[in-house]
Formats: structure tokens, sequence, C-alpha cells
């Protein structure tokens, strides 16, 4: 009789589904298994490798150095994000414009990115004029501290301040008990504090259809990914208001999917070379009409506390 399953969110007990999944970011192989809870369609790993670390090699996204930019530059971003606050002209490339406009920041809220990676988001906004930046993660390669941006490599637990706003930008399934992890959030946040939380989700098309090849299970590293009925569940428990979503998935859950489906590994491959242009914007727009319907891979959660 195999062991009693228990859902990080929701508590339920004996009713899963199980897989073994691939790592194949690196193309290891290596397999893990991970169980997706029935009542609610959270999915987590089963047993954390006590290597996890070793998962994170010196090419994950957190080992590239931050980019600087010069003063002309600083300056151009200055007057690109006040032309954006304006509504005056909008920036399709720019996509952290689009993550944060709901959260309609000012220049001096304190701000935290919470598994900031190399803190390149948090230097873009400190380029922006944002004065109040904080940025933290375990496996941040260097640490940085500016007047105006801070960056510590620490994990959640470890996290003493309090802030306006906190952020997650793919870093929340990453962390192995989620409902402990909402709560430390919550606690973090002023009061009438904002928090996003931008996610891989389960109620993903591409999941139903791709199972395992699905490229953001990213096993182990991914150690539990939620549904949007998960978000909501954890939101509530904590008195969190889930004012907004937006799902935003792109190309990338059908290329990287195929890729990985075809024995090819992130590392070794190019994703941009995999597709041409016309099946790229097809995809894309594939992608768009997805997230119409909340079906695509990925989202973005608004969440404000009250007084």
């Amino acid at each position: 009789m195999s062991e009693k399953f228990k859902c990080l969110v929701c508590d339920s007990y004996e009713k899963r589904k199980s897989y073994f999944i691939p790592e194949n970011m690196f193309g290891w192989k290596h397999l893990f298994l991970y169980e997706e809870c029935v009542d609610c369609r959270s999915l987590q790993i089963k047993d954390i490798p006590i290597n996890l670390e070793d998962y994170y090699s010196n090419q994950y996204y957190t080992s590239k150095d931050l980019i600087f930019s010069n003063p002309l530059k600083i300056f151009y971003k200055r007057l690109r994000w006040k032309l954006f606050k304006r509504n005056i002209f909008r920036f399709k490339k720019i996509k952290f414009l689009d993550w944060i406009s709901p959260l309609d920041l000012n220049l001096n809220d304190k701000i935290a990115d919470i598994g900031c990676g190399n803190g390149q988001l948090l230097y873009e906004m400190y380029c922006s004029g944002f004065s109040n930046l904080h940025g933290y993660d375990p496996f941040l390669n260097k640490e940085l501290s500016m007047n105006g941006l801070v960056l510590e490599k620490c994990q959640l637990e470890e996290i003493k301040e309090s802030f306006d706003v906190i952020m997650l930008h793919h870093s929340f399934e990453h962390m192995p008990d989620p409902k402990s992890s909402f709560k430390k959030l919550a606690s973090l946040l002023n009061p009438n504090g904002k928090l996003l939380i931008r996610v891989p989700v389960t109620d993903a098309e591409i999941w139903e259809k791709e199972n395992i090849n699905w490229f953001q299970l990213d096993a182990p590293r991914h150690l539990f990914i939620p549904s949007v009925k998960a978000m909501r569940i954890m939101g509530d428990l904590e008195g969190l208001s889930l004012t907004k979503i937006i799902f935003d998935s792109n190309e990338k859950q059908f290329v990287i999917t195929e890729m990985y489906k075809k024995g090819f590994s992130l590392k070794d491959s190019d994703p941009e070379k995999f597709v041409n242009r016309k099946m790229k914007m097809e995809l894309l727009m594939k992608a768009k009409l997805l997230n119409k319907i909340q079906k695509g891979d990925q989202a973005c959660f608004y969440f404000k506390k009250a007084r």
C-alpha cells in the first residue's frame, strides 16, 4: 500500500493522480514522482531531492550577471516609465511594465521581489526611478547594495522587513510548503499592501494534452504547481483578496514542450531556432486565445491585504 497522500493546499487525502516526470531542462532525464490533487488540481513533488541545489547549475538563470545601464539608457528608462504611467505610450516588448501596471505603483513604494534571480527586473525598475527596492533569492550569485536597491541571498523565512508591494515572478513554485509561504508573504505586507504572484498553473490545456512533457513542470526545481482554485484557497486563508487574474502564457509552452518530446534539452537547443517566424506567430496567437479562456499555462495573481 502506498504512503498516504495529503494535498499541500486543500488537505485532501488519498485523492490524487501520480506521474513520473523527467528532468528536461538540462537533459538529465532523472525521474521524479509528482502527485496531482483531484480536489484542487494542484501538483506537488512527492519527495524533494536532498541534492536539490545540484539542479540549479551554473547555467541556471540566477547565475547570469546583472546587466547595467549607462546614464543615457537610465535617462531613457525613466522617461519610458513616465510615459507608460501616464498612458501616453505603450511599450509592447517591455513585459515587466505590463506585469506591474495593475499594481498602480508609486516610485517611493517599498517593493520586494522574492526569488529575484539575478535581480535584473529590480534593476530595470531602479533605472525607471523606483527608490526602495529589495530582492531576495537563496540562489543569488552576487549580492548588491546600492542607494535604493538591495539584493540579498536568503530564504523567504529569513526576511524580517515589511513592504507595500511584494512580487514573486515564477519563484513561488520553487517553495516546498506553499501554504506556509503564503502565510509568511501575507505577514510581510503592510496594511493595504499588494501581492503579485506569477506562476505556472495546472488549468493549462497543454498540461491536459501533453502531460509529463509540459515544459513548465521543470522537475525537480518546481516543487509545487497550483491551479487557480488553489491560489484562491491560499489567499482566502490569509485574508487576502484576489483582485485580478491575468493569464500571460506565450508560444514557449508549445515550442519547448515539443522540444522535450523530441528529446532535446533547453540547455543544448535554442527555442528561437526550433520554429520559423510564421509558426512562432501562429503559436503566439494560439497562446493568446488560450489566455482569454484561462487555459494558458501561466498566470499573474494580484492580491490585496485589508487594513
